[in-house]
């Protein structure tokens, strides 16, 4: 199997204003216990700064070969963003808005939902 190589263009602009994100639960104060205690481990390790988010099912968005991308994981730590935190409430753009994320987790289930169970697997 031959290995191809494909060149990507990423680019870091604002989504349109006319850009319609789900209406999918985004971050709030009832953040799945999983989440919260991510952000409360980093809060122990002094690694959040006023200017940190840890947002859950956030749009981080991107621009990839000309394509708008929007992806929301379950949650993100960004150690910095450079705008109000209101330009932020739903999506956010790395570079453009601030850091890039440096965590980024998928909790993974067999079954919807799951990935917030206590039952050992």
């Amino acid at each position: 199997m031959a290995l191809r190589i494909v060149d990507l263009e990423i680019t870091w602009e604002k989504l349109p204003d006319d850009f319609i994100l789900p209406d999918d639960p985004v971050d709030n104060i009832n953040q799945p216990a999983l989440a919260v205690a991510l952000t409360d481990s980093l809060a122990v390790a002094g690694k959040l700064s006023p200017l940190s988010i840890t947002p859950t099912n956030y749009g981080i968005c991107a621009t990839l070969n000309g394509k708008i991308v929007v992806k929301a994981p379950d949650w993100a730590f960004i150690p910095e963003i450079r705008v109000e935190r209101s330009q932020v409430e739903r999506s956010y753009t790395p570079e453009l808005q601030g850091a890039r994320p440096i965590i980024v987790m998928e909790f993974l289930s067999d079954t919807d939902g799951g990935e917030y169970s206590i039952k050992p697997v």
